[in-house]
């Protein structure tokens, strides 16, 4: 039983998508960001003020580095684990890594009503969010595959992932 590792920005559907792909596989489902807040007891947004980004990242690598063997998963990871190379191979080394691409637009839209967002409390989050996909975009296309989300609810993009032939 291959692992599914969902990836992409914040906001493009990986945890909803994830939990609802794994209900139809009966698969388990696991969120890296839930798992680093079971870790350390402390919210990704407490994580970020007190600790900073580069500490959060390095907590990202360490989860993933303890996925190594699982099989019968489905994935969500952070928006920005793809960051790190060493993220990369690993994700791609325990799973099918899936790219849900979305535009600066839909995820504003998606997110909006969010605060617990600590890379957009900003005066500008539509901008940051275009920065910040400028810049991952390279990391997030090393992907096996990419869906492009803008416009599909969840269980249409759950219908695509079943349907690709590399599962």
């Amino acid at each position: 039983m291959k692992n599914i590792i969902l990836t992409g920005f914040m906001g493009s559907g990986k945890t909803e998508v994830g939990k609802r792909l794994a209900q139809r596989l009966g698969y388990a489902f696991l969120d890296t960001d839930k798992l680093i807040e079971e870790k350390t007891g402390k919210s990704i947004s407490e994580i970020f003020r007190e600790e900073g980004e580069s500490s959060f990242r390095e907590l990202e690598t360490e989860v993933i580095k303890n996925l190594s063997g699982i099989t019968g998963y489905i994935i969500s990871t952070g928006g920005g684990i793809v960051i790190r190379e060493e993220n990369i191979l690993s994700l791609k080394n325990i799973g099918l890594v899936i790219w849900l691409k979305a535009s600066p637009e839909t995820i504003i839209n998606r997110i909006s009503s969010g605060t617990h967002r600590p890379l957009l409390n900003v005066d500008n989050p539509l901008e940051q969010i275009k920065k910040l996909l400028s810049i991952r975009e390279q990391f997030y296309s090393r992907a096996d595959v990419s869906i492009d989300t803008d416009g599909l609810e969840v269980d249409e993009i759950v219908k695509v992932i079943l349907c690709l032939e590399t599962l």
